[in-house]
């Protein structure tokens, strides 16, 4: 979605007001050991316009997300992402845009490859493409000097810096001195905070976004459990609704920052809301752009096999 629908991810039905408290960082309890198990499926989801702020120039927003994410705890996971729009002015001017994004990461979260393509109106307007490794070691910033990270405690990278080598669009090398999540380990942690009863969690992400030259700190609140079946609605499920037997989910909203402007009082960048299901799937999402709002309704769910571990 990024995510990222995550995202990528990446992708609440709650204000973020809990997640901003000056203390909520360093007051997140430790998640709960129970293991979290991402299905690898395939998603699609039509996007359109939900509202706009009067000053917008903006007639109507149009387009469809096909994500997937495929592995396995014990191989690593890779995501797929291909979010397409259409925008057309108020003056009736039509622009399209296309984002392609991939990524893998190990399965200890320590290493990922990253590629991410945008085009404007079928030209090709952006490219980046890298890898990010994760060590044990502190280091300084190399591209940006901001403040140390509040991260929680039970961050898995809490003493890791990450080492950036991009292939595309240039050939360099950056280093970020503060721990980050990747993009799969950032959704992981999330719903190890839902699991445990948590209502908070906060943390640095890095996706590779944007050059692969910048990462985000990531506020996130976590509202009540549900144990409603409302994935089995979604066509494409075919003969595997069986999986979807007891799934809980969560509302959450996460809100994207620059890591130089996390003070709590200070607007994000922007912020994501959605249902978060245990095991991964994302549904009922919106995404805030401040002075715009697109809505991700989930039409259609397939569900793929896991990858054997040896």
């Amino acid at each position: 979605m990024r995510a990222t629908l995550a995202g990528p991810a990446v992708l609440a039905v709650l204000t973020v007001a809990s997640a901003l408290a000056p203390m909520a960082v360093a007051e997140i309890a430790a998640p709960a050991a129970a293991p979290v198990r991402l299905q690898p499926h395939r998603a699609v989801y039509d996007i359109s316009l939900d509202e706009t702020g009067p000053a917008m120039s903006i007639g109507s927003i149009t387009g469809r997300v096909v994500y997937e994410l495929m592995g396995s705890a014990c191989e690593g996971y890779a995501q797929n992402m291909r979010f397409v729009t259409e925008t057309a002015s108020t003056e009736g001017q039509a622009s399209t845009t296309d984002l392609r994004t991939s990524s893998w990461e190990d399965a200890l979260a320590r290493r990922m490859r990253f590629s991410s393509s945008t085009y404007s109106n079928d030209q090709m307007a952006e490219q980046t493409q890298g890898t990010a490794t994760k060590s044990d070691a502190k280091g300084a910033i190399a591209l940006k000097k901001v403040p140390a990270a509040k991260i929680s405690e039970s961050s898995p990278g809490a003493l890791q810096s990450v080492n950036i080598e991009m292939t595309k669009p240039a050939r360099k090398s950056a280093r970020i001195g503060e721990p980050v999540y990747f993009p799969i380990d950032h959704s992981v942690a999330i719903i190890k905070q839902a699991k445990s009863g948590a209502r908070s969690f906060s943390g640095n992400l890095y996706d590779g976004s944007e050059g692969g030259e910048k990462y985000y700190f990531t506020a996130a609140a976590i509202g009540r459990v549900s144990a409603n079946d409302a994935l089995k609605a979604v066509p494409k499920l075919a003969g595997n609704a069986s999986k979807l037997d007891g799934v809980r989910s969560w509302p959450v909203s996460i809100a994207y920052f620059k890591p130089e402007t996390r003070h709590f009082d200070q607007l994000p960048l922007y912020e994501m809301y959605f249902r978060f299901h245990e095991n991964g799937i994302t549904s009922d999402l919106v995404i805030d752009h401040g002075d715009y709002r697109l809505k991700g309704e989930l039409k259609e769910l397939t569900l793929l096999d896991q990858s054997a571990c040896p």
